[in-house]
């Protein structure tokens, strides 16, 4: 047999290793703070119900709760209990963003290195807990954005934009990410910075009698607080506003920096700056740059993975025994901030290398 062989066979076996593994947890997955809101919701929305004026447990689109719907219908029909069903789905998310990872990483990549990309995706451990043992949704988000990727690096704007919408609506989570996609001039490259913005506003519109509720729940929604990041100013008396100032800063000068930067490359990093500076967490968060963090690897990303993989085992599972060793909150932080600095000394050492070798091709 030969090499190429012996690889893409090492290559499969780790796949099918990897998703025994996401089963396994799949199954052993108890009831969650989580899981307990998507059963709330999706009672509400079996009646019809005002899912925004009826509960506080509901940030989101009404997509999610279209989908909350199709997947206990799924368990009723198979018997499966609602968790499962909605594991699995997460599982075939995770799955397609994989593929997607490889079709990005192939393009930059030569031999195997594109699925050992996709292979670093699918086993790394932080999409492993988010999606089969804590059951949040943030990949099928990150499956939208990266699809969106791939279709803008084709030139299909207007279905890049579809891709982006949806990504919005399933959760808003990249919902600063349009901007970045404006990489053709006229009116066709504004299609999705634009398009992804009306498309979620409108989805909110038949429930613009609960406008207050999907005001503070979902538009200004900004996870736990004073438990990570650079949240610590307020335990120094800063003003509420002042960490809300800065994200804000930090995002319009990395969206400004960030336009003449490789759509991948560029998604990533702006992912690190959200957070760096995001003045509220959630343990799904750790989840969002991993995607595209895995097109190019490198040892930021194998660092925060081993750091926030630590951190979420230590939160979902919360073993008594070695609970001490792990990182605490603010344990993903730390390591985006570094990953944040090895990217940009990266690409500024890329940068150099391409001003050397076009000096020395000068006549």
């Amino acid at each position: 047999m030969s090499a190429a062989r012996w690889r893409t066979g090492l290559l499969a076996a780790g796949f099918l290793a990897v998703l025994a593994i996401r089963l396994a947890l799949l199954l052993t997955v108890r009831a969650n703070y989580d899981t307990e809101s998507y059963d709330i919701v999706t009672e509400i929305a079996r009646r019809g119900g005002d899912f925004y004026g009826e509960t506080d447990r509901y940030n989101y689109s009404p997509l999610w709760s279209r989908v909350l719907l199709g997947t206990a219908f799924a368990a009723d029909l198979t018997g499966l209990r609602h968790t499962t069903v909605l594991g699995l789905l997460l599982l075939v998310g995770d799955a397609a963003t994989a593929v997607l990872v490889f079709r990005l990483a192939k393009r930059r990549r030569a031999g195997t290195a594109a699925g050992i990309a996709a292979l670093s995706f699918f086993a790394n451990p932080v999409s492993v807990l988010v999606s089969s043992a804590h059951l949040q949704f943030d990949g099928l988000a990150i499956l939208f954005l990266v699809g969106a990727v791939v279709l803008s690096e084709k030139r299909r704007d207007f279905s890049a934009a579809a891709s982006l919408s949806l990504s919005l609506l399933v959760k808003h989570v990249t919902a600063l990410h349009p901007p970045l996609f404006r990489r053709r001039p006229g009116v066709r490259g504004w299609i999705p910075v634009v398009a992804p913005y009306v498309v979620f506003l409108a989805s909110l519109a038949p429930y613009a009698a609960s406008w207050r509720e999907i005001r503070d729940r979902v538009l200004l929604y900004r996870g736990l607080t004073f438990q990570y990041g650079i949240e610590a100013l307020l335990l120094l008396g800063v003003p509420e506003w002042v960490p809300i100032a800065l994200f804000v800063a930090a995002v319009v000068v990395a969206l400004v920096f960030l336009r003449q930067v490789e759509l991948v490359r560029a998604s990533l990093l702006l992912f690190l700056v959200i957070l760096v500076f995001a003045p509220g967490f959630g343990r799904q968060y750790c989840v969002w740059p991993i995607a595209l963090g895995a097109v190019a690897g490198g040892l930021g990303y194998a660092l925060y993975s081993v750091v926030a993989g630590a951190f979420l085992l230590r939160e979902i599972f919360r073993p008594t025994s070695f609970a001490w060793a792990l990182p605490g909150w603010y344990g993903p932080w730390w390591a985006a901030i570094l990953w944040l600095l090895w990217e940009l000394r990266r690409g500024r050492a890329k940068a150099e290398t391409a001003n050397a070798v076009k000096i020395s091709g000068d006549p």
